[in-house]
């Protein structure tokens, strides 16, 4: 009985908690840089693709946990400032912030999935989902440039918010930034009028940093479905304050 009930604990631990270290998944092929603008705040984000496997993250966020597991002393000098100039108008000016900063996003093409490594007020989720193609609304004859590629733009509404995108044929790679996906060409540019606009700043294909899992802290993930995820953090009392957790994707009826 009691081989019995260790065994149980065993594979309940296993079900219901993920942890991975911080490992190299495959080389990267391309690196964009994104600029996030959520007014009154901003952050940047990477996005780096390998043949399979893809990830999107704030770097300023990853660079503190990388900062916090190497006990590096410029996080404490760091903080201090961020906390002095709490509640000052040039707060949002000097420190990225976003929607969204503590996720970690991989798209696994070969398999068909999307995983979700999420942060919300110290609970650690991993959200694992298939990978959805929004449906877009294609005008071949509305274009801008970005970063000196001509981009066509498309329009959906996707996980309860609508968005204009401009893609860039000249990289035909299906993919863009957050869970955007699904056009002829590398989504460049990504507005949500009066929520968040992403736009490229920078794209690199040599002297890559390979497609990486992070996960510098070793925490540990409670796997949860998407919607069950969305209703938790949206239900008010999640924070201390009583507020709920605001997300990129608001759709939790579906």
């Amino acid at each position: 009985m009691k081989n019995i009930l260790s065994l149980l604990v065993m594979v309940l631990s296993v079900q219901y908690c993920f942890a991975q270290e911080t490992h190299v998944i495959e080389s990267a092929e391309l690196e964009i840089v994104y600029s996030v603008k959520e007014q009154p705040h901003w952050d940047t984000y990477i996005f780096r693709c390998g043949k399979n496997v893809s990830q999107y993250f704030s770097q300023p966020t990853l660079q503190r946990y990388k900062m916090l597991a190497n006990d590096d002393p410029a996080l404490f000098t760091l903080s201090s400032e961020e906390i002095k100039d709490l509640g000052t108008p040039e707060y949002a000016k000097k420190y990225p912030l976003s929607t969204g900063n503590f996720d970690i996003i991989y798209r696994n093409l070969e398999e068909g999935v999307l995983k979700t490594y999420s942060t919300v007020f110290g609970s650690k989720y991993l959200i694992v989902e298939d990978i959805t193609i929004p449906d877009w609304t294609m005008y071949e004859d509305s274009t801008i440039t970005v970063l000196g590629m001509e981009c066509k733009k498309a329009t959906t509404n996707f996980r309860g918010r609508y968005w204009e995108v401009w893609y860039a044929e000249d990289i035909p790679i299906s993919q863009g930034p957050w869970k955007l996906c699904g056009l002829p060409g590398m989504i460049l540019k990504a507005n949500c009028p009066k929520f968040m606009l992403i736009e490229a700043t920078g794209i690199k294909n040599k002297n890559l940093e390979p497609v990486t899992f992070y996960n510098y802290l070793n925490y540990k993930y409670t796997p949860i479905d998407r919607m069950e995820y969305l209703k938790k953090v949206h239900k008010p009392g999640i924070y201390p304050t009583g507020d709920s957790c605001e997300t990129i994707e608001i759709d939790d009826t579906k």
